[in-house]
C-alpha cells in the first residue's frame, strides 16, 4: 500500500492537484488512499518550500506547481527512477593513485559532472605511511597526510590544466577547495587511511557514481586499479564507471546495455535510458546467447516497454548475438557500432560474483578501450549520501 499525501492550504491549487491526481490514478492505478493535509505543523515538518506538494511513500514528487494529469502519471510510474542514484547524479567519487590512468578517470568524472551539474570528490586511500614521491618532514601520521594532501592537490591541478582535457570544464587551480560551501565547491580532495577497497566501498554509499581507472602505477596496480576496481564493482553502493587508460572522452553517443535474463530489471533499464538521453545518445540492448535460447522475445518486450519514453530520434534497438564467446561477440558488436560505453546490470551478488571472477567482466576490463559501467539493480537507490560522511 502506497502512502499518498497532498499538502496545501485548501486553496484552488490544492484542489486542482487533487483532481489531476485522481484522474492520473485512474490511468495508473496505485494501491493506496490519498490523504489531504492542511495542518501548519505537519506542513512545516515536511519542509516543502512551496505549496501544494505531492508526497508518495515519503518522497516529494512535486511542489509549488500543479502538474498535468500526464505529468502526474509519469511521476507515479517513474517514482523509483527519481530516487535512483544514476538519475540524481549529484556527487561523483573519484578514487585516484596519482597515475596516468587515474588522470584519465578524473577527466571523465569532470566531464560527466559538467553534464549533470554534479560535484566531484577526489579521494586518495592510504594503507601505508610510506607512500608518496617525497619524504614527509615529520614522522607522525599527520605529517604524512599533509604531504600526500599536497601531492593530491597538485595532481588534480596539473590534470585539469593539461591541454588534452578535450573540453573538460575549467576547474583550474582556483577551483580546488577542501570543503563544500566555498565559491568553487564542486571539486574537493580528500586523504583517507585504510585499505582502498574497504574505504572506497564505504564512501560509495554517500556518492551517486564512482569513476576510476583500470590500471595504476607500481604496486598500487594490484591494490587499487587492478583487484580493487573489480572488487569495488561488486561491493559499491552506487554505480561504478571503470575507465581504461587509453580511453578518450568524446561523450557517450552509443551505449551498449549487455543484456541477459538476470538484467531484466525495469528500474535499471529506465535509468540507463534516461542516462543515455542526457548525452543525446543511442542505446543498444544486446543479448548474447546460444541459438535455441528461450525467452528472448519476452526480454525484448520488456526492454521495449521501458524504452517508450526515450528520445524519438533514437529508435529502439534490440540485438541478439548468437555465440558462446561472450566477450568476443560484444567486442565485435562494439567495433561495428562505435560503442562508447558498456553497461552491465546485476540483480544479485551471486550472479555477479560468478560472472566477474570467471570471464565476462574481467575480460572486458582487460581488453576494452571503452569504459564499463556496473549497476547493482537492487541497491542503486539513494542511501546515505545526504548524511554526514
Amino acid at each position: 500500500m502506497a502512502t499518498i499525501l497532498i499538502y496545501g492550504n485548501c486553496d484552488a491549487k490544492m484542489i486542482a492537484l487533487k483532481n489531476n491526481l485522481d484522474e492520473a490514478l485512474l490511468q495508473f492505478p496505485l494501491s493506496g488512499k490519498v490523504e489531504e493535509i492542511s495542518d501548519d505543523n505537519k506542513i512545516m515538518m515536511l519542509g516543502a518550500h512551496t505549496l501544494p506538494a505531492l508526497v508518495v511513500d515519503g518522497e516529494v514528487l512535486a511542489e509549488g506547481a500543479v502538474p498535468s494529469v500526464d505529468e502526474l502519471r509519469s511521476l507515479l510510474r517513474n517514482r523509483q527512477l527519481l530516487r535512483s542514484k544514476l538519475y540524481q547524479m549529484k556527487k561523483i567519487l573519484v578514487p585516484v593513485d596519482l597515475s596516468p590512468a587515474s588522470e584519465n578517470a578524473l577527466r571523465y568524472a569532470c566531464m560527466m559532472a559538467h553534464t549533470f551539474g554534479a560535484s566531484v570528490e577526489v579521494v586518495y586511500a592510504m594503507d601505508s605511511i610510506f607512500e608518496g614521491t617525497k619524504p614527509s618532514p615529520s614522522g607522525f601520521l599527520s605529517g604524512y597526510k599533509k604531504t600526500m594532501q599536497e601531492e593530491l592537490d597538485n595532481f588534480v591541478r596539473n590534470t585539469l590544466s593539461k591541454k588534452e582535457n578535450h573540453g573538460c570544464p575549467d576547474w583550474g587551480p582556483t577551483a580546488l577547495q577542501k570543503d563544500f560551501g566555498a565559491e568553487f565547491a564542486r571539486l574537493r580532495t580528500r586523504i583517507v587511511f585504510g585499505f582502498p577497497e574497504e574505504m572506497i566501498a564505504q564512501m560509495s554509499d554517500h556518492a551517486d557514481l564512482v569513476v576510476m581507472g583500470t590500471t595504476g602505477r607500481g604496486n598500487l596496480t594490484r591494490k587499487l586499479f587492478g583487484s580493487v576496481s573489480i572488487a569495488l564493482s561488486q561491493t559499491a553502493k552506487c554505480p561504478v564507471l571503470l575507465i581504461p587508460s587509453q580511453a578518450v572522452f568524446s561523450s557517450f553517443k552509443n551505449i551498449l546495455y549487455a543484456s541477459n535474463f538476470e538484467s531484466l530489471d525495469a528500474l535499471a533499464i529506465k535509468q540507463t535510458v534516461t542516462f543515455t538521453r542526457r548525452f543525446e545518445g543511442q542505446l543498444h540492448f544486446v543479448h548474447v546467447g546460444p541459438a535455441a535460447e528461450n525467452g528472448v522475445e519476452l526480454e525484448k518486450k520488456l526492454f521495449e516497454i521501458n524504452y517508450i519514453y526515450a528520445d524519438p530520434e533514437h529508435p529502439f534497438i534490440f540485438s541478439k548475438i548468437v555465440g558462446e564467446e561472450v566477450v568476443e561477440s560484444l567486442h565485435e558488436y562494439a567495433f561495428e557500432h562505435a560503442i562508447d560505453l558498456f553497461i552491465f546490470v546485476t540483480h544479485n551478488r551471486s550472479f555477479w560474483e560468478s560472472i566477474l571472477h570467471r570471464s565476462i567482466s574481467r575480460e572486458m576490463l582487460l581488453n576494452t578501450t571503452a569504459p564499463v559501467m556496473v549497476i547493482h539493480a537492487e541497491e542503486d537507490l539513494l542511501g546515505e549520501r545526504d548524511k554526514p560522511a
